[in-house]
């Protein structure tokens, strides 16, 4: 018996060591699954692939690190007339596991590439994060405070968001990162989308504020870039 409890031991705490890092990605890929289930149940999406890690769209986050990319429950449909794919995607890195959830809109216009990040794309102690240049400023205290928007020109930052855009992406569900360029926008959030009805408004938010400021341009004079 004596020898028996510190072999229980050891193997309990084994299992807390080793496994504690499974806990959140599984309880993630739980969620992005119930969130494809419903956007197929309830949305009018498929289960059907329309991307794999080799034809990414986009090269930058969260897609630029890690190794074992991994796409899985991707789903099809469309939101207000825009084709959206969304899916779960995880990487590891360092050792661990990161998850996102993604949706890839295809708008009907081309838009300046501009990127939105609300925390950053991965978290580690022993690498920091590559911060694109070019940011800006919207002039919305609120908006400046929960995001960070880097433009490819930041003088032209102004073009980015107009201020019904802003507007559109602080009255999002929940908050979310985006990129856009040309005619393709990807929104992530790190750990996935809460839920469909979420996920489709994060969409919504985001497409509806690049609308915006497509159309009012001729408005949009608060970005300025950061000294």
């Amino acid at each position: 018996m004596g020898v028996i409890v510190p072999i229980l031991l050891f193997v309990c705490l084994a299992t807390l060591v080793f496994g504690s890092p499974r806990i959140p990605p599984l309880r993630e890929r739980r969620r992005t699954r119930a969130v494809s289930s419903a956007l197929v149940a309830r949305h009018g999406f498929t289960a059907r692939p329309s991307f794999t890690t080799s034809r990414i769209p986009f090269p930058g986050p969260p897609f630029h690190y890690g190794s074992a990319q991994r796409l899985t429950d991707q789903v099809a449909g469309e939101v207000e007339g825009l084709p959206v794919t969304s899916a779960g995607y995880s990487c590891h890195y360092n050792g661990s596991s990161h998850f996102y959830g993604i949706a890839l809109v295809t708008l009907p216009f081309p838009v300046d590439t501009a990127e939105v990040r609300h925390e950053p794309a991965f978290h580690t102690v022993r690498v920091v994060e590559p911060v694109p240049a070019g940011r800006v400023r919207t002039g919305a205290a609120r908006f400046d405070t929960a995001y960070e928007i880097y433009c490819r020109d930041p003088h032209n930052g102004q073009s980015a968001l107009s201020a019904a855009g802003v507007d559109e992406l602080l009255s999002a569900p929940e908050p979310f990162s985006w990129r856009a360029e040309g005619t393709q926008l990807l929104l992530w959030r790190s750990g996935g989308w809460s839920s469909a009805p979420s996920l489709l408004g994060c969409v919504r938010a985001a497409s509806s504020a690049l609308s915006s400021s497509n159309v009012s341009s001729t408005e949009i004079q608060a970005g300025r870039p950061i000294q």
